[in-house]
């Protein structure tokens, strides 16, 4: 396969002098011109990229430096280059300061020398595009690791919880198993209700070991996006399970109908679980009040989104804070008690898929969390078999 020459641009208000440069550059470059800036313009918004634009200064209606300036706005990437035999010193300073030019060539300018210089001009821009590019993959790595770092963190706390919750399962185990074992001991069958303890700790232990094994899996498992109401209402299953969600008033309304958004599932668990654990901490510090959660999410058809809300009667946010809570390393909480990242990852996961968060929040009184998803075109699972609405007291 041939490969294809760069794209040069070339912009002068003689057509003569740019018949001569499509002539002279012709089998090296792939020569595109035009007789004024208004009209280069158009043909980088319309027919771009261009590796390289090289421009004349003195041209009607926009001269040189006016035209470059707006061109390195249109086409950051490209490479300029100042081709003109006409320009002051003082035209020169403003082109280079405002336009960033690459090279300053003098009119006449020999093919060669021109051809050097645009060679150069190709070697400079894909120094930039592969630096760039390296950049953003670079970027791209630390922020899944960042997320990554803050599921781990997730995933630690709510370890701390199931610890908890086990250690209560082996105190009916250990009932049940004494009560067995005394019946094996006088040769009587195990009571009916000692067994039942047993299944029943077998079954929790098992829901534990499912939850805590796919919350850690990273990655997508569902082909890069998910129904956000099965994975809030599992979420929310799992942590009432932990007992995390224990002593807490819960009002969560989910509709019968799947509404599919371009988040993967695991990403999904994360702004459930963060945006939760936040309200219940801020529930536990208001004091007074029973503590209520209300988790509901719908599907705004006329913007084709994804409302969901999580909102909390706690200590809320004052005014001059609600912003600083989505930076990084933001927390209002002891150091053994959260990372500051939580936030922040919430709003770069749904900021990424299209989305934007806002939080309204008044001291004393509680927040609320309403996040707006794009929704995706087909369901990535099954729908809900029917709507979700609870009203639950602690934890039940």
């Amino acid at each position: 396969m041939k490969a294809r020459l760069p794209r040069v641009l070339c912009v002068d208000d003689d057509p003569l002098l740019l018949a001569g440069l499509v002539a002279g550059l012709h089998g090296r470059f792939d020569v595109t011109t035009a007789e004024s800036g208004p009209e280069a313009l158009c043909l980088l918004a319309e027919k771009g990229p261009f590796t390289v634009i090289v421009s004349d200064f003195r041209m009607p209606a926009m001269d040189g430096a006016q035209f470059l300036e707006r061109a390195r706005e249109v086409a950051p990437d490209a490479v300029r280059i100042l081709l003109t035999g006409q320009a002051t010193l003082e035209d020169l300073i403003d082109v280079v300061n405002q336009g960033r030019i690459f090279r300053f060539l003098a009119k006449p300018c020999p093919t060669e020398i021109l051809a050097r210089n645009l060679e150069d001009a190709v070697d400079q821009g894909r120094l930039v595009t592969r630096d760039r590019e390296l950049l953003e993959r670079k970027l791209a790595t630390m922020t899944d690791q960042l997320l990554q770092a803050e599921r781990l963190a997730t995933v630690g706390t709510l370890a701390g919880a199931v610890g908890h919750e086990l250690k209560n399962m082996l105190v009916v185990f250990d009932c049940a198993l004494n009560a067995i074992a005394d019946d094996a001991g006088s040769a009587r069958p195990p009571a009916g209700e000692d067994v039942a303890m047993l299944e029943s700790v077998r079954e929790h232990l098992g829901t534990h070991a499912t939850h805590l094994l796919h919350l850690g899996r990273p990655g997508s498992s569902d082909g890069g996006g998910a129904n956000v109401c099965l994975v809030v209402r599992e979420t929310l299953a799992m942590l009432r399970t932990a007992g995390m969600l224990r002593h807490v008033e819960m009002r969560v309304q989910l509709p019968a109908h799947a509404i599919p958004v371009a988040i993967e599932r695991t990403r999904l668990e994360q702004v459930t679980l963060n945006l939760v654990k936040n309200a219940v901490d801020a529930m536990a510090e208001q004091g007074g009040r029973t503590p209520e959660l209300t988790v509901d999410v719908r599907l705004d058809p006329a913007r084709g989104e994804a409302v969901w809300r999580v909102a909390d009667n706690g200590c809320g946010i004052p005014g001059d804070k609600l912003q600083a809570v989505f930076d990084p390393y933001y927390t209002t909480k002891g150091r053994d008690r959260g990372t500051g990242l939580g936030l922040f990852v919430v709003k770069q996961i749904v900021e990424a898929s299209g989305g934007a968060i806002e939080i309204a929040s008044a001291p004393g009184e509680g927040t609320t969390f309403t996040l707006r998803i794009p929704s995706a075109p087909q369901p990535f699972q099954a729908p809900l078999r029917a709507p979700l609405t609870v009203a639950t007291r602690n934890g039940a």
